[in-house]
This record gives C-alpha cells, structure tokens and sequence, in this order.
C-alpha cells in the first residue's frame, strides 16, 4: 500500500491546500468561531496523519467488536459501561502503548502493519448518556478520510445514529460505508430486508451507491471467515487504499472538508449581507421619512404663520379704521392737553381701551388659530412616529441566526433595535411628549400642564404668540400719546394716524419675522429630538457595514484561492 507522496504534483497540492486552510482558519477567527478554528486546525494538521477511519454507531451496536476484529487484536474493550467508554485512537507504534489524552480521549499504539497506513478512531455510542461525548466525536467526523457507519444488523433504524448521519454526510460530506454487525443473530431473509432498506434509506440521503456489508465478530473469531463478512471489508479498504494512494485519498478528502466550510461560510455570510442591506434600506428610509416630514411639518408651519398674518390685518384693519374716526372728532378745549370724544373719554384712556381691546382680539383669535393649526402639526408627528415603529420592526422580524459567523454587533442588534424602539414608542406618549414639547418652549413662555399633547403643543404655541403680540401692540401705541401734546393737535391729526397705521404695519413684519423664526427653531429642536432616539440604529448599522465589509473582502480571497485547488481535486 502506498502511502508515501509519490509525484511533484501532489506535494505541490498539500501546499496550496494547507495555504487554503490557513486562510479559512484566519477568517474563522475572524468571525469569532472557535470550533471552526480547531476544525480547520486540525484539518491542517490531518494532511501530515495516516489515513484516518473512524467507526461509529450506537452503543450495543458492536462497533467496538468490528474494530477488534477488523485489526484482529483485542483493543477495545466491549462490555464496557457507556458512563465510562471514552473515544480509543488506535495508530501504529514499535512498541504497544496506552495514553490518555484528555478525560474523553485515549490513544493506543499497536505494532500491526495495517496500522502504518491507516488510523482508526472508535468512538463512544451515538445514544451515550455521557456529557460531550457526542460533541467529542463531531470533532474527529470532519478529520475522517473513510467513516464506518456500524448498525446492529437486526435494526439499523435508530433516530439517533442517523441524526449522526445527516451530520456526517450533509454537512462534511464524508465517505460513508455502513456495516451491519452481528448478522449472526439476524435471519438471512431479515438480513436482505434491512440491507434493502439501509440501501433506500440511504439514497434518501443523497447518499450516491451506498456500499453495504454484514458483519459477524461471532463467525471470524470461530474461523467462519466465508461468512464472516470481514474479508470483504479488508478487502475494500485495501482496494480504497491502494487506487490512488493513500496521500492522494486524504488530501481530496481535506479538499472536500475545505470546499464544504466554503460552501457553509459563503451561506451565513450572504445571509449577513442581506440582513445588512435590509437594515440599511430601513435606516434610510427612517431618514428620508423624517426629512419629508420636517418638510411637511415646515409647511404646516408656514400656512399657520399665513393665517395667524390674515388675522392679524383683518384686526388692524378694524383698529386703523376706529382709530381714525375716533380722532376726527378730537378738539381741544382751552388750549389743554384734555380731548373730547364723544364718550366724553380723556385721550389716555380711550388709547388705553382701544390698545386693551385690540390685545385682547388678537391674543383671542390668534390663540384659536394656533390651537387649529397646532393639531394638524403634532398628529402628522405622531403619524411619522407610529411609522418609524413600524419600519423598526422590520428590522426586528429579519434577524438571521448563522451558525458559523459571529459578529459583536450582529449579537446585541436585536437589543439595540428594542431599545430604540421602546424610546421611539414612548414619544407617543402624551406625557412624553408633553415634556419634550415643554423643554423647547421654556425660554419663550411659562411651562403648560394639563391636556392632550395637541392641546398643550398648542396652548405652547399661542403662548409664544401672546408674548410676541405684547410686544408688538405695545411698540405700535407706545408713543402716539406724545404726538397730542402741544396746541396745535388737529393740524397733527393727520401725522398721527399716518404714524399709527404706519407702526402697525411695521410690527406686521416683525411679528411675522419672529414668530416664523421661533416656531422654526422650534420645528428643528422637535425633530432633533425625535432622530436622537435612533442614533444608536444609526452607529449600529454603520459598524455592522465596518465589519462586514472586511469579512466579504477577506471571503473573496478564501473563493479565488480555493476555486481553482478544488476544481483541481476533482480531477
């Protein structure tokens, strides 16, 4: 049997190989997947060991029987308690020798010529009740050349040695050859029955020609060897071992170990960029929607500010119009500073009512307006609001779980998608939002309790409005009094009203130009506050792009450097 590497070509394949699995054991740590990283290390280090069977089956199946037969030496033991078993690497040594590797693992050294070709790995039974027994064995599957699959010959149907299967042949593709040990105790027509729904099953499994052999430990050891079965199967191992070498079999069958974690990464990793352009398509689409809405939002603003101006002129209008009729009337009386009207009123305190009564009309009618205007402002928030919850949850209900990538951001997304979800809600809370209404408005009126968000945003704003119209009243009357001093009062009644009208519909300008200002700013504190809350979506999505990013690039490379090695293997 050969077992030596015996061309240029193959020594020059180990190399690329172990160059490929170098790559993906980087990237394996990488992506933070210790199992993989001792998978491939072992991998590597595979490429350099004897080619490797390892035999497994349920506990009682006679696995261990199989191999004490298969190397005709009493190695494993086969009356052992399942607690105790532990998995038996049989390699070949001058000299005999037992060492414990580990408190699951033992290896065994024996002088037999098979052994200088071969390693063979018993493991404990499929079904044991031991802790890690199972994941210990998970280990040496993807490290395995040739897999002896051992069934009791009376039912080979167990769940749990084909779980196993399904593990062995889906996910590393391994070459399986499946005994059905103890024929012995198994009626010939039995025997072809469970050999023809193994065969079945097995196609099932896409498994391509499923080779089969009966085995009887009981028959061998008595010398039966015609029916034994064992012959047949020293005979298709050395036939396996001496088509194309046992160098050549291992490395395609690391190749193919390789092209299966290939094949298994390119998956989770194109399910990771997808869940990345899902997540950044709703984070844009938060964006822009808050964009258009502060735009909406503006233009709410502007046609209140336009109908709180329309109100304002029909008002002064009324005021101008009093205002000159009342002082066409004015005479002097003896040359003092007192006025006449026909109410009989002194000139202070008929500007005084008029000024009163103006205030009180437009702080009344303007306060409406604002109320009016104010609701259709804060229910297109509360609308955008309630659809940035929903865009979140479509973050939320794409969550993917890889089984081999793991990226820290990919681990706490669903934390931070709840976090800011549940700030994003709390807006629509009235008090919430009350609050928040509140904070931008204490520099320009006293603080509003009571009351709907509507309610109290608009009471907010008809506040600002007053304080605004305070000012602006007072600066327009401010002053006209002066103007009736001296003794020529009628000959100044035409500069008066001409002054009046005049500052009137200055503070006009200015009432616009401050009350656009203040709910502007206010406009931009609003929505400031509204896309702080999605800050941490924001940061999350754009390091999960930082890190994917490299990790696709580095997979490029891992594709390219395998493509053309594997397409080799398959030759």
């Amino acid at each position: 049997m050969d077992n030596l590497i015996v061309n240029q070509e193959l020594v020059q394949y180990q190399s690329d190989l172990d160059i490929l699995l170098k790559q993906l054991e980087d990237f394996a740590t990488n992506i933070n997947n210790q199992q993989l990283q001792v998978t491939i290390g072992n991998l590597r280090n595979n490429i350099n060991e004897p080619f490797l069977f390892v035999v497994v089956g349920e506990v009682k199946a006679g696995k261990s029987s199989f191999v004490n037969a298969l190397l005709q030496a009493d190695i494993c033991k086969t009356a052992a308690d399942p607690c105790t078993d532990i998995i038996q690497q049989i390699v070949y040594s001058d000299e005999e020798f037992e060492q414990p590797v580990n408190q699951y693992l033992r290896k065994i050294g024996l002088p037999n010529e098979i052994l200088k070709t071969l390693s063979v790995v018993d493991t404990p039974g499929t079904n044991t009740v031991v802790e890690n027994h199972q994941e210990i064995t998970k280990e040496f599957v993807p490290n395995s050349d040739l897999i002896f699959f051992v069934f009791f010959a009376k039912n080979p149907y167990t769940r749990s040695a084909w779980e196993l299967l399904d593990y062995v042949n889906s996910e590393w593709r391994k070459k399986v050859v499946f005994i059905l040990q103890q024929a012995d105790l198994t009626k010939p027509e039995e025997l072809s029955k469970n050999k023809e729904k193994l065969t079945e099953l097995a196609l099932k499994k896409g498994i391509e020609s499923p080779i089969i052999f009966a085995t009887s430990v009981e028959y061998e050891v008595n010398g039966d060897r015609n029916r034994s079965g064992f012959e047949e199967v020293k005979n298709y191992i050395q036939q396996t071992l001496e088509d194309g070498g046992t160098k050549k079999l291992k490395l395609q069958g690391v190749a193919n170990t390789s092209e299966q974690i290939i094949n298994l990464l390119q998956k989770d990793l194109l399910s990771i960029q997808q869940q990345l352009v899902t997540d950044q398509l709703v984070v844009n689409k938060i964006k822009n929607k808050l964009q258009q809405n502060k735009r909406q939002s503006g233009f709410e603003l502007e046609s209140l500010i336009n109908r709180l101006l329309t109100k304002y002129d029909n008002i002064t209008d009324k005021v101008k119009a009093e205002f000159r009729e009342e002082l066409s009337l004015l005479t002097l009386v003896k040359g003092s500073f007192a006025v006449l009207f026909r109410s009989k009123k002194s000139a202070p305190t008929w500007m005084d009512e008029l000024k009163q009564s103006c205030e009180n009309e437009l702080k009344s009618s303007l306060g409406e307006i604002s109320q009016d205007g104010i609701k259709h402002f804060v229910g297109g928030i509360r609308e955008l609001l309630q659809s940035l919850i929903d865009d979140l949850q479509d973050i939320k209900v794409n969550q993917i779980n890889t089984t081999a990538i793991t990226v820290n951001t990919i681990e706490s997304r669903q934390e931070i998608v709840e976090d800011v979800q549940q700030k994003v809600s709390s807006l629509l809370d009235d008090k919430t939002f009350l609050y928040s209404i509140e904070s931008v408005n204490a520099s320009v009126a006293p603080r509003l309790v009571g009351g709907g968000a509507a309610t109290v945003a608009g009471t907010a704003i008809a506040a600002l409005t007053e304080v605004v119209l305070l000012d602006i009243i007072g600066t327009a009357f401010a002053g006209v009094g002066i103007l009736f001093a001296g003794g020529t009062l009628v000959l100044k009644k035409r500069k008066i009203i001409k002054q009046f009208e005049d500052k009137l519909d200055r503070e006009k300008k200015r009432f616009e130009s401050e009350i656009t200002d203040k709910l502007n700013s206010k406009l931009d504190i609003i929505y400031e506050e509204i896309e702080r809350n999605f800050i941490n979506i924001y940061n999350y999505v754009e390091s999960e792009e930082q890190k994917i990013s490299p990790l696709v690039e580095q997979f490029k490379s891992i594709e390219q450097t395998g493509k053309q090695l594997l397409i080799n293997n398959k030759k």
